[in-house]
């Protein structure tokens, strides 16, 4: 119990802790560590105290002492004056008060966002320094949603903390003027924290809705600063037609649900028809820029089946064709393998294993798995057989791991 609301805590509040003590002491290197050291801190004396009543302030206040302290042991070292805190800095921190530098925008997670997508950083460094940093993404789950491998992303985001901290890179109030030439990676970061939650990673969780709904919160966060951007109208209906599911998703006993058996009656028909209004008002993707297309298509796609009335009544011609386009917008193996998918539901299992042979997904269990559900459908049960291994030797998602392997054991057994 203690052990879970620790790990709660962690998943739902880092990213604002690490935002509060950022404004306070400006030291990135300092504050990651220090909040590191406050949860070791806590799994340590929480077993034994009990939970605090507020667990995000005790690591808040636990963290600050750590920073305190580091700081005090540097300014001897380099035989300054002693760090003191006034009595005007103290209440300020208690008040949680940030720098003011004018024309604010007075959200703690965009803050860190727009510090993490820093011009100094490249956009994909940027990206996934925010998504580790500021919502705490895994490092492996990270890497998965940027198809490289673990090791290598975690150089990534260990090369951007430390550009950012030697580049002087403020964590300041930023103004909105900012928000137009940051626009596109900030959009791109909140996509893959979305698709984070709803892309099972490594862990027991199917999905992480919080997570998905906070990359959902920080979209209309910005577009109340950039009411009109057609890149986050577009991105805002993509992640309403997804949201909108998250109830039907999982069964009453955890298992994954798949979107054929799913209940629509407790889809959210009232983020749906919101959804489908930005979409009308985008009008047709070609006119749009890259990235903004690039959503709208996903978003009908997702359309299509938010407005089927029952899984048989999904028109899977037409995803293919919004894949098409997707295709030519901004190509991708995961568009491909969701394009082979959707060709099976057309044409059947042989097009889609077709198409699947076109998929490169290295260290993704995905194409394993897409190729074992089409197999048995194509009645190649020891070929399905070997794809299931295949997909569970990769996967690392403890309920996708028991579907696999649920699925598995419904094969006939071998001859």
């Amino acid at each position: 119990m203690i052990a879970e609301a620790l790990e709660r805590v962690v998943r739902e509040e880092w990213g604002r802790l690490v935002a509060l003590l950022l404004a306070r002491y400006r030291r990135l290197d300092l504050v990651e560590d220090a909040l590191g050291d406050a949860v070791e801190a806590a799994a340590r004396a929480w077993p034994a105290d009990g939970v605090p009543d507020n667990p995000a302030a005790w690591l808040n206040t636990a963290a600050s002492r750590r920073v305190l302290d580091r700081l005090r042991a540097e300014a001897m070292r380099q035989r300054r004056a002693p760090l003191l805190v006034t009595e005007a800095e103290r209440g300020r921190e208690r008040r949680g008060a940030m720098a003011d530098t004018g024309d604010l925008v007075e959200d703690d997670v965009l803050r860190l966002v727009l510090m993490c997508t820093h011009p100094a950083l490249a956009p994909e460094a940027a990206s996934a320094l925010a998504l580790r940093l500021v919502l705490g993404v895994s490092t492996y789950d990270v890497a998965r949603l940027f198809l490289v491998p673990e090791p290598t992303m975690a150089a990534r985001i260990t090369r951007a903390k430390k550009k950012i901290v030697a580049a002087g890179i403020p964590f300041a109030v930023p103004g909105a003027d900012v928000l137009p030439d940051r626009l596109d990676t900030v959009a791109q970061t909140a996509y893959l924290a979305f698709t984070a939650g709803y892309a099972p990673g490594s862990g027991p969780d199917l999905l992480r809705a919080g997570l998905a709904g906070e990359a959902l919160r920080l979209v209309r966060v910005v577009r109340a600063l950039r009411p009109t951007e057609p890149v986050l109208l577009a991105l805002l209906a993509l992640m309403l037609l997804q949201h909108s599911r998250r109830d039907a998703r999982v069964g009453p006993d955890g298992d994954l649900v798949l979107l054929a058996d799913q209940d629509r009656g407790r889809w959210h028909p009232d983020e749906i028809d919101e959804a489908l209004a930005l979409l009308r008002a985008l009008g047709p993707a070609r006119v749009l820029p890259r990235q903004a297309a690039a959503y709208v298509v996903q978003a009908r796609i997702a359309a299509e089946h938010a407005t089927a009335a029952t899984a048989g009544d999904t028109r899977w011609d037409r995803i293919v064709t919004h894949y098409d386009a997707l295709l030519e917008i901004m190509p991708s193996p995961a568009a491909r393998l969701a394009r082979a998918v959707a060709l099976a539901e057309a044409e059947g299992p042989l097009a889609g294993l077709a198409a699947l042979e076109e998929v490169v997904l290295p260290g993704s269990h995905r194409p394993a798995s897409v190729r074992a559900e089409l197999l048995v459908r194509a009645a190649r049960p020891a070929e399905a057989r070997v794809a299931y291994e295949e997909a569970i030797t990769l996967c690392r998602n403890e309920v996708e791991l028991q579907h696999l392997r649920g699925r598995l054991a419904a094969l006939a057994p071998p001859d």
